[in-house]
């Protein structure tokens, strides 16, 4: 893990901070693993109250951080020891958040359970097979909270004595047994308060190795034919020149991407500009970027097509080129793509982290953003063209499908369920609860009509496990649902300046479907900016003329969003 992804991790923990030693809201997931390799699927939380006694035990306190965040044993036999941080590889699923609110903890922050019973931690490990020695570091400045580590069946006992303080640290180790191969291991919450802070996880034995957590989808593929996706990165060819001889439209797209080569920032990343802001060259001066994050660090984005068109534009440089300045700056940009990944399989709107404003740093299917990166990655995984070749390395290949993956993940445990039912997604969600998040005051935590559709279509573009079929059956049942739709309804924006228009038509055999719906129940609203914006809105209504002119107007509140998936999940038998 770089330098920079630490200092961003470190942000965001503390964003996400929460007070004491376990989470209020509800057990929710976490599924990590490292900056190059993504999450996994849920793993359920279970309590015990058997267990077997470990053959030997012990617990020492210390105020002061622990040593290297990791470290891999030797294979083959020999004795290691392993330390897995959170959000490294092997550190899987958490019902809580990291955070780092408290002195002494080690790596980039801790974990912080939700307070519930069968509040729980896993991690998954590879083993040669045998005992081990697990020790985990945990700071608990309440009563005991005890705890049972499981692993293939058999359980130990954890007290978890008190600390005196959350900013003192101790350590307790067991003998564990772990058979020969991955292993995975959940410590879960015995009491109502949930398990203390932990900092980290210790395994002491026979070439002992962090595992990926990563789930790797299996199941028969569907048509392609009509699927939405494969329309949606084509905004970087109206970047390319599209008059002269072939050589002079290489030239003047070989000046747009050297231009657009000095914008590129340090971390890969590109702000959205557009291609206008490429007709000459930074000066080595004016920012590079509208957003900046902690120190003035310049920010990259995903929001707007960015970093996504300015890689796809480098590469088909690139390609007609030969000229391998252009494949480099395309790998930069891949790289800021997998390093701006959250461990939890999510990608934010900005990275590194955005200071003073919080939504940015949620997970964004805001206007398809997280969904334009994964189906970046699947073209590049394909090799399809401009990005098949060299244009990327064996590394970042392997990299590729793993971030695919851990996207997943995320998408299929952040399925907002409505009483029993699983139904679409957010705009935003936290990247750590998986919980619909609001951004800006005027869009609040819903269900999602319009960014819903491309992740339901990306999913459609995977194998089709049981998981995978289970989710993408549900958003589609929502969609198709009559209370859902609004029939023989179209919305038309306005075409002058006329205050008293309503954008909602009616429309004999259309079907619109409002943009926002509440998390609780199947009915859309519509939201002005809040009392205390400057200019203040009238906040939210479910009815569309009574929010504010320059709010009912200047956004898009409904659309036929759902036809293009309905039309192509018929035409595969969904």
């Amino acid at each position: 893990m770089n330098f920079l992804r630490l200092i961003t991790l470190a942000l965001a923990a503390t964003l996400l901070s929460a007070c004491g030693g376990g989470s209020s809201g509800p057990a929710k997931e976490i599924n990590a693993s490292t900056s190059s390799s993504s999450s996994s699927s849920s793993t359920s939380s279970s309590s015990s109250s058997s267990s077997s006694s470990s053959s030997s035990s012990s617990s020492s306190s210390s105020s002061s951080s622990s040593s290297s965040s990791s470290s891999s044993s030797s294979s083959g036999g020999s004795a290691g020891t392993l330390t897995i941080q959170e959000s490294e590889k092997g550190f899987c699923t958490v019902n809580g958040e990291i955070v780092n609110n408290h002195e002494g903890y080690s790596g980039t922050g801790f974990v912080d359970t939700a307070n519930a019973e069968g509040a729980s931690i896993t991690w998954k490990v590879d083993v040669d097979g045998g005992n081990y020695d697990v020790s985990v570091r945990f700071a608990n400045g309440s009563t005991a909270r005890g705890a049972t580590l499981s692993s293939n069946e058999i359980n130990t006992t954890y007290g978890f004595a008190t600390t005196g303080d959350w900013a003192t640290w101790a350590d307790e180790t067991h003998t564990v047994s772990l058979a020969a191969g991955e292993n995975t291991i959940q410590l879960s919450a015995l009491t109502a308060g949930g398990l203390p802070n932990v900092d980290a996880i210790t395994i002491a034995g026979a070439g002992v190795l962090a595992a990926d957590c990563a789930t790797e989808h299996t199941g028969p593929m569907l048509s392609q034919t009509g699927n939405p996706i494969y329309t949606e990165l084509n905004n970087y060819k109206s970047w390319l020149t599209g008059s002269g001889t072939t050589a002079a439209k290489l030239a003047a797209d070989k000046t747009i991407a050297d231009n657009m080569i000095t914008w590129q920032m340090p971390h890969g990343g590109f702000y959205k500009y557009g291609v206008s802001k490429y007709s000459s060259a930074w000066n080595g001066s004016d920012a590079r970027s509208g957003w900046t994050g902690a120190n003035g660090v310049e920010l990259g984005t995903i929001d707007n097509d960015a970093t996504v068109s300015e890689l796809l534009f480098l590469a088909d440089v690139y390609k007609r080129s030969g000229e391998t300045k252009y494949r480099d700056a395309a790998r930069s940009a891949l790289e800021f793509l997998l390093t701006m990944q959250y461990s939890t399989g999510g990608w934010p709107q900005v990275y590194p982290a955005r200071t003073g404003t919080s939504y940015s740093n949620h997970v964004t299917f805001n206007d398809n953003a997280m969904a334009r990166v994964l189906i970046l990655l699947d073209k590049a995984a394909r090799l399809e063209a401009p990005l098949d070749g060299d244009i990327f390395t064996t590394d970042q290949h392997t990299r590729i499908t793993t971030a695919i993956n851990g996207g997943i993940d995320f998408i299929l445990n952040a399925q907002i369920v409505q009483g029993d039912v699983k139904t679409v997604w957010c705009a935003q969600h936290d990247p750590y609860t998986y919980e619909a998040k609001a951004a800006r005051s005027y869009e609040l935590a819903s269900k999602s009509g319009k960014e819903s559709v491309l992740v339901v279509a990306f999913l459609m573009t995977r194998p089709q496990s049981e998981a995978i079929e289970n989710a993408v059956k549900a958003a589609l049942a929502w969609y198709r649902n009559p209370n859902v739709q609004v029939a023989n309804t179209e919305y038309v924006k306005r075409t002058n300046n006329d205050d008293n228009y309503n954008p909602i038509q009616t429309k004999a055999g259309s079907t619109m479907w409002y943009r926002f719906y509440d998390l609780d129940q199947d009915v859309g609203f519509f939201s002005g900016r809040s009392a205390s914006d400057n200019p203040a809105g009238n906040g939210k209504q479910y009815d569309i003329m009574l929010i504010e002119p320059e709010r009912r107007y200047g956004y898009e509140w409904g659309g036929n969003y759902g036809k293009k998936i309905i039309d192509y999940a018929n035409s595969v038998g969904y």
